[in-house]
């Protein structure tokens, strides 16, 4: 069995986490469980109800003809409500883990993706610190496999900043900021250097998790669906440009990104276009770079996949060490628990060395796991 570290991982952080946890003038403002009609849902000040599960469980005959994935999702996402922690006990994680070959996991939140929604910064970074404290209460020190993803929310600079610096103090290797930054306040200001400056010398990578700071499923007509599912890969195209030609990541060189669950394939469009607006409309470029923008897009910045293998056939453009796999553990669209046989399938035709670095060794180099699972 092959050595697998996934880039992407989920957890589902019981779903009474804040009511329990935030101060008691924003328990009725932050994400909570409540029922509406035969549904539990969680509510955020600001955002439609995201349906969780239906009240009553699924008889025996719709839940024979769910999938395996489906039913260990649906059995995930009743445990948080229960307030059992579903997917955050470490035993559960461990077996599901080695059933895999999963050696190590990038850990993302559930419903703490919503945070960055909040427009009450107050609110916003209270709610990220309760998460924060959660995780690393149930994950700090159990072991280098667990590499949990820290919330980060960035619509007030200097709370940010503080933010940085405590779940650096923490443990964390791992932090998320936005997809998509507040209207107004696009990531090519120079407002955000203080967060940039910490997270890089603290050698902590930033995520941008698809979904994040801008609610995907915006188009409601035909094909919307299909429309939304693809767009979300464009919010990030549009962000990496705006790190890597606005001179972001030249003046912050330590600084990392990774860009999750979005696809791929939209990575070596952004660089090669780039690099053209660069050579070609060199008159109007603003500012001077002393290396073409892909070079930052390809020696800062790393994507995710899953099962797509569009940025495996265009790795000549990107090189291959900016490619990180992912499982998307337990999301029933993730590769779990058929990842031995998917990344077989998706990366047929790599050699071994390029098989290796993608699916091990750039996500070991990046958040320090040397020596797990080699």
């Amino acid at each position: 069995m092959r050595s697998l570290i996934s880039a992407d991982n989920h957890l589902f952080e019981p779903a009474t986490l804040w009511q329990e946890r935030l101060p008691a003038a924003m328990r009725d403002r932050g994400p909570r469980l409540v029922v509406d009609g035969d549904w539990y849902v969680m509510a955020i000040e600001g955002m439609p109800n995201r349906k969780l599960s239906r009240v009553t469980p699924k008889t025996e005959s719709e839940a024979a003809a769910s999938t395996d994935a489906e039913r260990n999702a649906d059995k995930q996402r009743r445990r948080a409500i229960l307030g059992q922690g579903g997917g955050a006990d470490v035993g559960d994680r461990r077996r599901d883990m080695a059933s895999d070959g999963v050696v190590a996991e990038v850990i993302y939140p559930t419903f703490g993706l919503f945070i960055d929604l909040l427009e009450d910064p107050d609110l916003a970074v209270t709610c990220a610190r309760v998460y924060n404290d959660w995780l690393a209460e149930t994950f700090i020190g159990q072991g280098p496999e667990f590499v949990p993803s820290a919330v980060v929310p960035i619509r007030d600079v200097a709370s940010a900043t503080a933010e940085m610096e405590r779940i650096a103090a923490l443990g964390f290797r791992s932090a998320l900021i936005p997809t998509t930054p507040p209207v107004g306040v696009p990531y090519n200001r120079g407002d955000y250097g203080p967060i940039w400056e910490v997270a890089a010398a603290a050698g902590i990578p930033l995520s941008l998790h698809t979904g994040t700071g801008a609610l995907p499923s915006q188009e409601k007509g035909p094909g919307g669906a299909i429309i939304n599912y693809a767009k979300v890969g464009l919010l990030s195209a549009e962000t990496l440009c705006y790190f890597a030609a606005s001179g972001v990541l030249e003046r912050h060189p330590g600084l990392r990104l990774v860009f999750v669950e979005s696809g791929a394939g939209w990575y070596p469009y952004c660089c090669e276009r780039m690099d053209e607006a660069f050579e070609e409309h060199e008159q109007w470029v603003n500012p001077k770079l002393a290396a073409p923008p892909s070079h930052y897009a390809t020696t800062q910045c790393f994507v995710t996949l899953g099962a797509d293998r569009a940025p495996l056939l265009a790795r000549e453009i990107t090189g291959i060490e900016p490619l990180l796999w992912a499982s998307d553990y337990p999301h029933p669209e993730g590769t779990y628990p058929h990842s031995q046989a998917t990344v077989a399938r998706i990366f047929d035709g790599l050699s071994e060395s390029e098989l290796q670095a993608v699916v091990h060794d750039n996500a070991a180099r990046l958040y320090g796991l040397d020596g797990v699972g080699a």
